[in-house]
């Protein structure tokens, strides 16, 4: 099953579209974090662009633009915006979306950390990366072109076409070692998948400017 997030650079969409939205090109200016929604201050006292980081997760107010009740995530970063005019203005909070927290929590990437810690939480978005891995004592009476194994011819793996398993040859199976999309923990000596079964994907441009339209 697939599950989106909002990855860096879809926030900076978002961000620009809320901008363009409000009026708020380059007026966007960080205010600081309070750990509830309750904690924000009254959006009527607020400057256009005045922005603050919400640490816990909760419920929007009637002060926000998309009305009460809605989800603000954890680490949510939310926006004074003008929803009136210059003459009746009529503030609220517009949430930006939620950031992930990287300091030793999750970080992402297309490539695996080359010096990781024990602990370490790590979103792959590479392609998927496989090992092949040698058939210890193949039994002699399986096809080895049905089971899909492989051969290695010094620089590189194929599909064996042997449809018996020959005397001297090393058999090799194809194996998933990072999957794009999955979560993985540092154990100490190897990455462990952690997703069980759910693949992360980055929220697309095309649904931020559905959003917007």
């Amino acid at each position: 099953m697939e599950k989106e997030f909002l990855d860096y650079e879809g926030l900076a969409e978002v961000i620009a579209k809320i901008e363009e939205k409000y009026g708020l090109k380059g007026s966007l200016t960080f205010r600081g974090t309070v750990a509830t929604v309750s904690a924000l201050p009254a959006v009527a006292g607020c400057e256009v662009g005045d922005m603050y980081t919400v640490s816990a997760e909760g419920q929007s107010t009637p002060d926000f633009t998309d009305g009460a009740g809605q989800v603000v995530a954890a680490n949510s970063e939310v926006a004074a915006v003008n929803t009136g005019t210059d003459t009746a203005p009529a503030m609220k909070w517009c949430i930006i979306g939620p950031v992930f927290d990287v300091s030793g929590k999750l970080s992402f990437g297309s490539a695996m950390p080359a010096s990781p810690s024990s602990g370490d939480t790590f979103l792959y978005l590479g392609s998927t990366a496989y090992t092949y891995d040698a058939v210890a004592d193949p039994p002699s009476d399986v096809d080895p072109s049905a089971l899909g194994w492989y051969e290695f011819d010094g620089m590189d793996y194929a599909l064996t076409t042997d449809t018996e398993v020959q005397g001297g040859t090393t058999y090799f199976t194809k194996n998933e070692q990072y999957v794009k999309g999955v979560i993985y923990v540092y154990s100490g000596s190897a990455w462990v998948a952690q997703s069980s079964g759910d693949i992360m994907v980055p929220i697309s441009k095309a649904k931020i400017d559905a959003l917007f339209a």
